[in-house]
Protein backbone atom coordinates (compact mmCIF):
# COMPACT_ATOMS: atom_id res chain seq x y z
CA UNK A 1 0.00 0.00 0.00
CA UNK A 2 1.11 3.74 -0.79
CA UNK A 3 0.11 6.85 0.90
CA UNK A 4 1.36 10.12 -0.16
CA UNK A 5 2.18 12.21 2.53
CA UNK A 6 2.09 16.19 2.01
CA UNK A 7 4.13 18.67 4.35
CA UNK A 8 3.59 22.44 5.43
CA UNK A 9 6.70 24.70 5.54
CA UNK A 10 6.93 28.34 6.49
CA UNK A 11 8.03 29.61 3.33
CA UNK A 12 11.23 30.84 4.87
CA UNK A 13 14.40 29.94 3.43
CA UNK A 14 15.81 27.12 4.93
CA UNK A 15 18.87 24.88 3.95
CA UNK A 16 18.48 20.91 3.48
CA UNK A 17 20.97 18.42 2.69
CA UNK A 18 20.97 16.57 -0.71
CA UNK A 19 21.77 13.41 1.71
CA UNK A 20 18.91 13.99 3.23
CA UNK A 21 16.97 10.02 2.85
CA UNK A 22 19.12 8.57 5.93
CA UNK A 23 17.28 11.08 7.97
CA UNK A 24 14.24 10.72 6.29
CA UNK A 25 14.37 6.64 7.14
CA UNK A 26 15.35 7.73 10.67
CA UNK A 27 12.30 9.77 11.11
CA UNK A 28 10.08 7.05 9.91
CA UNK A 29 11.38 4.55 12.14
CA UNK A 30 11.04 6.45 15.00
CA UNK A 31 7.31 7.17 13.90
CA UNK A 32 7.08 3.41 13.97
CA UNK A 33 8.69 2.94 17.22
CA UNK A 34 6.67 5.94 18.82
CA UNK A 35 3.58 3.74 17.93
CA UNK A 36 4.35 0.28 17.55
CA UNK A 37 8.16 -0.11 19.29
CA UNK A 38 7.67 -3.76 18.64
CA UNK A 39 7.30 -3.99 14.91
CA UNK A 40 9.68 -0.91 14.18
CA UNK A 41 12.46 -2.91 16.79
CA UNK A 42 11.69 -5.67 14.30
CA UNK A 43 11.96 -3.64 10.82
CA UNK A 44 15.06 -2.13 12.25
CA UNK A 45 17.29 -5.05 13.70
CA UNK A 46 16.12 -8.01 11.88
CA UNK A 47 13.38 -7.72 8.89
CA UNK A 48 12.21 -10.50 7.12
CA UNK A 49 14.46 -13.24 6.30
CA UNK A 50 15.63 -15.74 4.14
CA UNK A 51 16.78 -18.81 5.22
CA UNK A 52 20.18 -17.38 4.30
CA UNK A 53 19.81 -14.80 7.10
CA UNK A 54 19.44 -12.09 4.22
CA UNK A 55 17.04 -9.70 5.30
CA UNK A 56 14.89 -7.10 3.68
CA UNK A 57 12.93 -4.50 5.58
CA UNK A 58 9.60 -3.80 3.17
CA UNK A 59 9.25 -0.19 3.15
CA UNK A 60 10.62 2.28 1.00
CA UNK A 61 9.80 5.68 0.23
CA UNK A 62 10.09 8.82 -2.84
CA UNK A 63 12.54 12.02 -2.86
CA UNK A 64 10.69 14.65 -1.30
CA UNK A 65 9.03 16.65 -4.05
CA UNK A 66 8.67 20.56 -3.86
CA UNK A 67 7.10 23.12 -6.19
CA UNK A 68 8.48 24.36 -9.00
CA UNK A 69 11.21 27.34 -8.10
CA UNK A 70 11.20 26.74 -4.63
CA UNK A 71 14.32 25.43 -4.21
CA UNK A 72 18.04 25.54 -5.41
CA UNK A 73 20.97 24.09 -5.13
CA UNK A 74 24.14 26.25 -3.38
CA UNK A 75 27.03 25.99 -5.43
CA UNK A 76 30.03 24.23 -4.44
CA UNK A 77 27.96 22.66 -1.37
CA UNK A 78 25.92 19.37 -0.79
CA UNK A 79 22.92 21.43 0.29
CA UNK A 80 20.57 23.25 -1.49
CA UNK A 81 17.79 26.36 -0.26
CA UNK A 82 14.60 25.61 0.33
CA UNK A 83 11.95 27.98 0.07
CA UNK A 84 8.72 26.06 -0.31
CA UNK A 85 5.64 26.16 1.64
CA UNK A 86 4.77 22.50 0.78
CA UNK A 87 6.47 18.89 -0.22
CA UNK A 88 5.07 16.00 -0.99
CA UNK A 89 6.57 12.23 -0.07
CA UNK A 90 5.24 8.77 -1.25
CA UNK A 91 6.03 6.17 1.23
CA UNK A 92 4.81 2.43 0.45
CA UNK A 93 4.45 -0.82 2.94
CA UNK A 94 4.03 -4.48 1.73
CA UNK A 95 1.30 -4.91 4.95
CA UNK A 96 -2.16 -6.08 4.68
CA UNK A 97 -5.17 -3.32 3.52
CA UNK A 98 -6.30 -3.79 7.78
CA UNK A 99 -3.26 -2.06 8.47
CA UNK A 100 -3.78 1.05 6.51
CA UNK A 101 -5.80 2.96 9.24
CA UNK A 102 -2.39 2.19 11.23
CA UNK A 103 -0.25 4.02 8.65
CA UNK A 104 -2.50 7.42 8.39
CA UNK A 105 -2.56 7.67 12.21
CA UNK A 106 1.18 7.01 12.20
CA UNK A 107 1.96 10.06 10.17
CA UNK A 108 -0.67 11.99 10.94
CA UNK A 109 0.09 15.92 12.30
CA UNK A 110 3.90 15.12 13.15
CA UNK A 111 6.24 17.40 12.69
CA UNK A 112 10.16 16.21 10.95
CA UNK A 113 13.05 17.58 11.61
CA UNK A 114 15.12 16.72 8.10
CA UNK A 115 18.67 17.32 8.02
CA UNK A 116 22.34 16.66 9.65
CA UNK A 117 24.34 18.51 12.40
CA UNK A 118 24.72 20.99 9.89
CA UNK A 119 21.70 22.19 8.73
CA UNK A 120 17.87 21.06 8.58
CA UNK A 121 14.59 22.40 7.42
CA UNK A 122 11.55 22.11 9.42
CA UNK A 123 7.93 20.02 8.19
CA UNK A 124 4.47 19.58 9.86
CA UNK A 125 2.83 17.01 8.29
CA UNK A 126 -0.48 18.26 6.55
CA UNK A 127 -2.31 15.65 5.23
CA UNK A 128 -1.73 11.69 4.17
CA UNK A 129 -3.57 9.95 1.54
CA UNK A 130 -3.95 6.66 0.87
CA UNK A 131 -3.00 6.42 -3.35
CA UNK A 132 -4.81 4.14 -5.42
CA UNK A 133 -4.21 0.72 -6.44
CA UNK A 134 -1.69 0.30 -9.16
CA UNK A 135 -2.66 -0.32 -12.35
CA UNK A 136 -0.98 -2.74 -14.52
CA UNK A 137 -2.03 -5.87 -16.88
CA UNK A 138 -1.66 -9.02 -14.83
CA UNK A 139 2.45 -9.84 -15.63
CA UNK A 140 3.49 -6.47 -16.90
CA UNK A 141 4.39 -3.22 -15.74
CA UNK A 142 6.14 0.17 -16.77
CA UNK A 143 7.83 1.40 -13.83
CA UNK A 144 9.29 4.89 -13.01
CA UNK A 145 11.86 5.29 -10.51
CA UNK A 146 10.77 7.98 -7.55
CA UNK A 147 14.21 6.94 -6.21
CA UNK A 148 17.80 6.08 -7.36
CA UNK A 149 17.58 2.27 -7.88
CA UNK A 150 20.39 0.57 -6.41
CA UNK A 151 22.34 -2.69 -7.74
CA UNK A 152 25.47 -3.80 -6.20
CA UNK A 153 28.06 -5.88 -7.99
CA UNK A 154 30.65 -7.58 -5.91
CA UNK A 155 34.02 -8.60 -7.36
CA UNK A 156 36.79 -10.18 -5.73
CA UNK A 157 39.49 -8.76 -4.29
CA UNK A 158 37.15 -5.65 -3.27
CA UNK A 159 35.56 -5.22 0.44
CA UNK A 160 32.65 -3.06 -1.00
CA UNK A 161 30.21 -3.64 -4.17
CA UNK A 162 30.21 -1.92 -7.18
CA UNK A 163 27.41 -0.16 -8.02
CA UNK A 164 26.21 -0.42 -11.58
CA UNK A 165 23.31 1.54 -13.46
CA UNK A 166 21.21 -0.57 -16.16
CA UNK A 167 23.01 0.64 -19.50
CA UNK A 168 26.55 -0.04 -18.31
CA UNK A 169 29.30 -1.51 -21.35
CA UNK A 170 28.42 -5.40 -20.95
CA UNK A 171 26.98 -4.94 -18.10
CA UNK A 172 22.88 -5.16 -18.85
CA UNK A 173 22.67 -8.71 -18.40
CA UNK A 174 23.75 -9.00 -15.38
CA UNK A 175 21.65 -6.18 -13.80
CA UNK A 176 19.25 -7.57 -15.39
CA UNK A 177 19.53 -11.16 -13.29
CA UNK A 178 20.86 -9.22 -10.49
CA UNK A 179 17.80 -6.61 -10.28
CA UNK A 180 15.74 -9.82 -10.68
CA UNK A 181 17.30 -11.87 -7.81
CA UNK A 182 16.91 -9.22 -5.73
CA UNK A 183 12.84 -9.30 -6.01
CA UNK A 184 12.71 -13.21 -5.66
CA UNK A 185 14.87 -13.34 -2.86
CA UNK A 186 11.61 -10.59 -1.49
CA UNK A 187 9.08 -12.45 -2.58
CA UNK A 188 10.79 -16.10 -1.08
CA UNK A 189 11.12 -13.60 2.41
CA UNK A 190 7.94 -12.54 2.30
CA UNK A 191 6.39 -15.90 2.25
CA UNK A 192 8.78 -17.37 4.83
CA UNK A 193 7.70 -14.64 7.64
CA UNK A 194 4.12 -14.90 6.41
CA UNK A 195 3.60 -18.53 6.96
CA UNK A 196 1.83 -18.45 2.70
CA UNK A 197 3.55 -21.30 0.27
CA UNK A 198 5.44 -19.63 -2.39
CA UNK A 199 4.24 -19.78 -6.11
CA UNK A 200 7.13 -21.62 -8.40
CA UNK A 201 8.76 -18.89 -10.56
CA UNK A 202 11.97 -19.52 -12.98
CA UNK A 203 14.07 -16.72 -13.15
CA UNK A 204 13.95 -17.48 -17.12
CA UNK A 205 9.98 -16.48 -17.16
CA UNK A 206 10.79 -13.04 -15.55
CA UNK A 207 12.57 -9.74 -17.90
CA UNK A 208 13.34 -6.58 -17.36
CA UNK A 209 14.08 -3.59 -19.34
CA UNK A 210 15.72 -0.13 -18.86
CA UNK A 211 13.34 2.41 -20.99
CA UNK A 212 15.75 5.18 -19.82
CA UNK A 213 18.62 5.92 -22.71
CA UNK A 214 20.63 7.66 -20.08
CA UNK A 215 20.01 7.10 -16.76
CA UNK A 216 20.54 9.50 -14.11
CA UNK A 217 23.00 8.75 -11.70
CA UNK A 218 22.34 9.83 -8.06
CA UNK A 219 24.75 9.13 -5.14
CA UNK A 220 23.94 9.17 -1.17
CA UNK A 221 26.40 9.05 1.47
CA UNK A 222 24.66 7.41 4.36
CA UNK A 223 25.07 8.91 8.04
CA UNK A 224 27.29 12.19 6.42
CA UNK A 225 29.54 13.73 8.49
CA UNK A 226 30.31 11.27 11.38
CA UNK A 227 32.86 8.14 11.73
CA UNK A 228 30.10 5.64 9.75
CA UNK A 229 29.76 7.24 6.44
CA UNK A 230 29.29 5.78 3.30
CA UNK A 231 28.81 6.12 -0.05
CA UNK A 232 25.70 4.65 -2.19
CA UNK A 233 25.25 5.25 -5.71
CA UNK A 234 21.90 4.79 -7.78
CA UNK A 235 19.74 5.20 -10.90
CA UNK A 236 16.76 7.00 -12.10
CA UNK A 237 15.10 5.53 -14.97
CA UNK A 238 11.87 4.16 -16.33
CA UNK A 239 11.93 0.30 -17.25
CA UNK A 240 9.56 -2.53 -17.96
CA UNK A 241 9.19 -5.74 -16.10
CA UNK A 242 7.52 -8.82 -16.84
CA UNK A 243 6.71 -11.20 -14.13
CA UNK A 244 3.74 -12.45 -12.09
CA UNK A 245 1.47 -10.39 -10.43
CA UNK A 246 2.61 -10.80 -6.87
CA UNK A 247 6.02 -10.26 -7.33
CA UNK A 248 5.33 -6.66 -9.08
CA UNK A 249 2.94 -5.86 -6.54
CA UNK A 250 5.81 -6.27 -3.97
CA UNK A 251 8.37 -4.42 -5.43
CA UNK A 252 6.04 -1.72 -6.18
CA UNK A 253 5.05 -1.78 -1.89
CA UNK A 254 8.52 -2.76 -0.85
CA UNK A 255 11.03 -1.53 -3.32
CA UNK A 256 13.32 -2.51 -6.31
CA UNK A 257 16.65 -2.90 -5.77
CA UNK A 258 18.68 -3.02 -2.75
CA UNK A 259 18.68 -0.59 0.67
CA UNK A 260 14.98 0.03 0.52
CA UNK A 261 14.33 1.47 3.72
CA UNK A 262 16.71 4.02 3.43
CA UNK A 263 14.87 5.54 0.35
CA UNK A 264 16.30 3.82 -2.85
CA UNK A 265 14.43 1.42 -5.09
CA UNK A 266 10.54 3.58 -4.44
CA UNK A 267 8.74 3.18 -8.09
CA UNK A 268 5.30 4.33 -9.60
CA UNK A 269 3.69 2.14 -12.25
CA UNK A 270 3.28 4.71 -15.41
CA UNK A 271 0.84 4.23 -18.05
CA UNK A 272 2.89 2.30 -21.03
CA UNK A 273 1.17 4.21 -23.83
Amino acid sequence: MRFEIKFRLSGKKQVLPFNYQYPLSSWIYKLLDKADPQFAAFLHEHGHQLENLKTFKFFTFSNLRFPRQTCKAIPKTDRMEVWARNAWLDVSFQLPATSEKFIVGLFKDQQAEIGDRISQIEMEVESVEVKPVFAFSDNKARIKAQSPVVIGLSQEGKTHETYISPTDPGLQEKYKELFLKNLMDKYHAYCRETHTEPNTFLIGELDFKCLTENPKSRKQTIKAHTKAETEVRGFLFDFEITAPKDLIELGLNAGFGSMNALGFGCGEAIDGD
